[in-house]
């Protein structure tokens, strides 16, 4: 989790450390634990946990969806922080607050919070992202401290463990996950299929501060917090996943409180299997980092990266090894995503976006090439001032706002596609020489070029039925004409158009096309984009750069494409050519239709 900028990644916090005066023994956080044992009932939701065709994933920038969808990532983890959505007192009533019963007792959830939740699980679900919430607790000062581990309350950290040892807090734990489990459960629409109960919680220091306490009190409290996320989330949800979550650190400790992942790991599972909860019921979330966070070398070498089970790091590199331990220890049930790894473009002041696209790359197929991985969860989508790391596919204008698109960009869109590049390429023969086995091509990509054409008299039209979609404030369908509105608070490389779905039959008629018009940019041209998909794993892209203030007719021959006679999905979207949109950008779309 990288989002604190007064905190590079691996530096303890030093700020007011010191012991609580609370410090209840483990035997009597064990009894009051047995006692908030939560019973099994039916799950409200019984639907198979969903399927992805492709592990590429994504932590994605908040309103950057559609931008990830064009990626083709099937993955994504939310954050899901308590102070953003439990709001102070003076906010909690039905004008600011949604409120949710639950045990006896009113809980309150900020509008919104909730509502930037809403719209940002919904655009991912365009592309049915399977998003894995992560549950974090930061500091409280109000009234809602009590959340917090007492212990725990003598010194500053990122993020806090959850107080397991009162009923109150306890149950506040159950109703937030029973909350946004309810709401985002459905087998369609927005949802959350899994959970990942805190942030690297070896690293208990900086990421899952819990107090001077003993490792054994520690991995107990924790267990207990996982064991009830769980309880919770299933009540709702048969088949939601519960994911504990682990740094790169395997048998080597990096400093107090920075436990080795292993050991860990090793706690935790006899802890969860005391309260029932054995082999198979669990996850595990994964952040494979170099040793360096700067250099995004995977294949350098170090003696703290080795293929043996004693190895003190696992990076991508090493993989396999906790794979495998994971594996045989706790069977192939336990399943493991990498929910948390990114490569920097620039490296000690020098420019390094070309080993960072190819490393992305690397990275995506050592996990594709892994059967106990179900995703990698790239980070992230885009730079962020707050940390030295240069991590994004995109660069930043400031804080989080996307600038221009890195070579990764599309060194990782292409990466599970036939659609080769330089970074691509140098990636698949590194995974080959690791693994010993070849990747994996899942979408078959086809490539052609939008064109003029004199006019747009069709054989048969498709005007009708287009949805909006992207970066739209505005959208009429009126006479056969599509009139879309550019929302200029949105970021300008987020991609906006109509998309239809519903079969075209164009073996005969290879010559789709359509009108457009585009009002205005910033450089006065813009690239318009044409995708038609056949089926959920063939597609084929057009585009081309057009003038604005100009109409245009244009079209695309698809006759060497071999899919043409079962088109089910059409896109027509618009990205800007330069710098982006002026606050009056709009554009039409019309007269869509095919020939001969």
């Amino acid at each position: 989790m990288r989002d604190y900028p007064e905190q590079e990644r691996g530096k303890r916090l030093n700020r007011g450390f010191g012991r609580s005066r609370f410090f209840p023994a483990a035997a009597v956080i064990a009894a009051i634990l047995l006692l908030m044992q939560v019973p099994a009932c039916a799950a409200e939701y019984n639907h198979a946990y969903p399927a992805a065709i492709t592990k590429k994933g994504l932590y994605v920038c908040p309103g950057m969806e559609e931008d990830a969808v064009d990626l083709g990532i099937q993955h994504a983890t939310i954050n899901l922080s308590v102070n953003d959505f439990m709001p102070a007192e003076a906010y909690r009533s039905e004008t600011y607050s949604i409120p949710f019963e639950y045990e006896g007792t009113t809980y309150w959830f900020a509008k919104d919070a909730v509502g930037r939740y809403d719209e940002e699980l919904l655009r991912l679900a365009q592309n049915k992202v399977l998003v894995t919430a992560i549950l974090l607790l930061p500091y409280r000062s109000d009234d809602m401290q009590y959340l917090i581990y007492p212990p725990a309350l003598g010194k500053s950290a990122n993020y806090y463990q959850w107080n397991m040892t009162d009923e109150n807090a306890v149950r506040a734990l159950r109703a937030i996950v029973t909350f946004f489990q309810r709401r985002y459960a459905g087998p369609s629409g927005a949802r959350i299929v899994g959970w990942i109960v805190g942030n690297e919680v070896n690293n208990s220091g900086v990421w899952n501060w819990a107090g001077e306490v003993g490792i054994d009190t520690y991995v107990d409290v924790y267990a207990e917090q996982a064991a009830q996320v769980y309880r919770a989330a299933r009540q709702v949800y048969k088949y939601a996943r519960i994911y504990m979550c682990l740094d790169h650190y395997w048998t080597a400790a990096n400093g107090s409180y920075w436990y080795p992942g292993k050991e860990i790991l090793t706690r935790f599972a006899k802890r969860m299997s005391a309260r029932g909860l054995g082999n198979g019921t669990w996850c595990i979330a994964y952040h494979p980092y170099n040793i360096s966070q700067y250099e995004p070398n995977i294949i350098s070498n170090s003696a703290a990266v080795t293929n043996k089970a004693d190895t003190r790091i696992i990076t991508m590199k090493n993989l396999k090894v906790l794979t495998d331990y994971v594996k045989k220890k706790y069977t192939k049930k336990c399943r493991v995503i990498l929910s948390e790894q990114g490569y920097s473009s620039v490296t000690a002041g020098r420019d390094t976006s070309k080993e960072q696209a190819r490393n992305i790359a690397l990275a995506y197929y050592i996990a594709q090439q892994n059967s106990m991985v179900d995703a990698l969860i790239l980070h992230r989508q885009v730079d962020h001032t707050g940390e030295g790391e240069k991590y994004g596919l995109y660069t930043s204008w400031g804080l989080e706002n996307a600038a221009y698109k890195k070579p990764s960009w599309t060194a990782y869109k292409y990466a599970d596609t036939t659609k080769t590049n330089s970074y691509t390429t140098y990636a698949a023969k590194k995974a080959k020489t690791l693994s010993g086995k070849s990747v994996k091509k899942l979408f078959t990509v086809s490539n052609g070029k939008l064109s003029p054409i004199r006019n747009l008299s069709w054989k048969k039209t498709y005007t009708g039925g287009f949805k909006a979609y992207g970066a739209l404030s505005g959208f009429q369908y009126e006479k056969g004409v599509y009139t879309l509105t550019h929302d200029y608070a949105r970021n300008a490389n987020v991609p906006w158009g109509i998309i239809r779905k519903g079969k075209i039959n164009c073996k005969t008629c290879s010559k789709f096309g359509f009108g457009i018009y585009v009002n205005s940019s910033v450089s006065g041209s813009a690239v318009v984009y044409l995708r038609l998909w056949s089926g959920s794993k063939h597609y084929f892209d057009a585009s081309a750069t057009i003038p604005c203030a100009v109409p245009h007719s244009l079209y695309v021959d698809l006759k060497k494409w071999k899919k043409r006679g079962k088109i089910t999905k059409v896109e027509i979207y618009i990205r800007p050519s330069g710098s982006g949109w002026t606050g009056e950008t709009a554009a039409q779309i019309h007269s869509i239709g095919i020939r001969k």
